[in-house]
């Protein structure tokens, strides 16, 4: 195309030029009361009328590709293919209009790189390179719009957790924040092993199937190429990957759990329960007030159904675990349920706590209070068959007693559940 002839969305209004073109279909949120886009270049040199063009089309381009704030990175892609184009298209007058000194008194270092890069002067790519944090912003602005508040939590996670084990295990990382470009298949593989040290088949499938989503976004939005790094793979499913091996919290971590105000107060009452029962989040959200016995003044809950037959028991309480529990049924029916709460929801929200509360650490969860419920029993020199009884490792004789428990069967577990809670604290 000649020069003379390239007037593309360009029209000459007497001595001026002029930017005019039809508002695309797809943006019509961004021009609500318009048909076309007109806008005075105030110049009668096409030479400037293009260069000016450029930047009216990056403009709208940016509404095209990322319908979000444009960030200094998309900013700068974006004008070197406008500049590339224009190169192209103009070898020998290109960048007429292009002024450095005038740039740099301005402050314009982003035009200014862009210039360098297109010009072969300097190649600032590398600043400007599209990296993994900026795909998922892009892509919770539009793709990730009508997801949960969770997804949302749960795909940024990805991305962090992601980035952190590249920066601690590839020397040649130059950020904490991996250019998209660089994460390769064997990279996604050893992440994969990883993960799979901690996390069963699922959580680690879940995982990485979040951060494909994030590379299949930034593909649409042409930022990347090639295939994707995240597909493909092939997930162990030994025994040895399958179970989640769980760390203790802290004593300062556990005064922080402790001591915390929750939003909702009967997060507090499921902790305290998680903490002296050992129960499982699931277990203790499916408890109704008919599930809460007191035998011989002793209160303790009847664990109806479990993770597995032997899940199937009575924990007795600590006595003041019990107080508090009797305090919270007084008001509600035999088939309410005691915590009101999901335990997928729960499961959640404490995630989410201790992350920004506690500690960011995969293998400390609510969980952790299960493990360390039985640690306090074999530290108080607790029978392995009576903890496990308590907290449903075999079939004990749960359904001897059940809701008509013989007192001297839940004597002995309450003198063991005594015993261990001084190790609770």
């Amino acid at each position: 195309m000649s020069n003379k002839s390239d007037t593309v969305h360009l029209k000459l209004r007497g001595n001026i030029w002029w930017y005019q073109r039809r508002v695309p279909k797809h943006l019509k949120e961004y021009y609500p009361d318009q048909t076309s886009i007109q806008v005075s270049l105030e110049t009668g040199d096409i030479r400037e009328a293009r260069r000016k063009r450029a930047v009216i089309n990056g403009e709208i381009e940016s509404k095209q590709l990322n319908k979000t704030t444009t960030t200094d990175g998309q900013r700068f892609r974006e004008l070197v293919k406008e500049m590339e184009r224009s190169s192209k298209l103009h070898p020998h007058s290109w960048d007429e209009w292009v002024d450095p000194e005038k740039l740099r008194a301005q402050k314009r270092s982003l035009e200014l790189e862009a210039y360098m890069t297109v010009n072969g002067k300097r190649d600032f790519s590398t600043k400007y390179r599209f990296r993994l944090s900026e795909a998922f912003s892009m892509w919770k602005e539009d793709w990730g719009k009508d997801k949960t508040e969770d997804t949302l939590q749960k795909v940024e996670k990805a991305v962090h957790d992601f980035n952190k084990f590249c920066f601690k295990k590839f020397d040649w990382v130059d950020m904490a924040d991996i250019a998209i470009e660089d994460v390769t298949k064997k990279m996604v593989y050893q992440y994969i092993k990883h993960l799979e040290l901690s996390f069963k088949k699922a959580t680690v499938q879940a995982k990485v199937s979040r951060l494909k989503m994030v590379w299949e976004f930034a593909e649409t939005m042409e930022e990347v190429t090639g295939m994707n790094p995240f597909v493909g793979h092939k997930y162990s499913s030994a025994d040895e990957h399958q179970t989640e091996k769980r760390e203790p919290f802290t004593s300062s971590e556990m005064q922080k759990i402790v001591d915390y105000k929750w939003e909702k107060p009967i997060y507090s009452l499921l902790v305290a329960l998680g903490i002296y029962t050992g129960c499982r989040i699931s277990e203790l959200c499916n408890l109704k007030k008919k599930h809460v016995v007191i035998e011989n003044e002793i209160v303790a809950i009847n664990i109806e159904k479990g993770k597995t037959k032997a899940a199937t028991r009575t924990v007795p309480l600590p006595d003041e675990m019990g107080k508090k529990l009797l305090r919270r049924i007084e008001d509600i029916g035999q088939d309410d349920l005691i915590i009101g709460v999901e335990a997928k929801t729960a499961s959640r929200t404490f995630s989410r706590f201790k992350t920004q509360h506690i500690a960011d650490n995969n293998l400390k969860g609510f969980h952790s209070f299960r493990h360390m419920y039985i640690t306090a029993m074999e530290r108080a020199g607790i029978e392995e068959n009576i903890t496990a009884q308590i907290v449903g490792h075999e079939r004990g004789k749960t359904m001897s007693y059940g809701y008509y428990s013989k007192g001297h069967e839940l004597t002995q577990l309450k003198i063991a559940v005594n015993k261990a809670e001084a190790y609770l604290h």
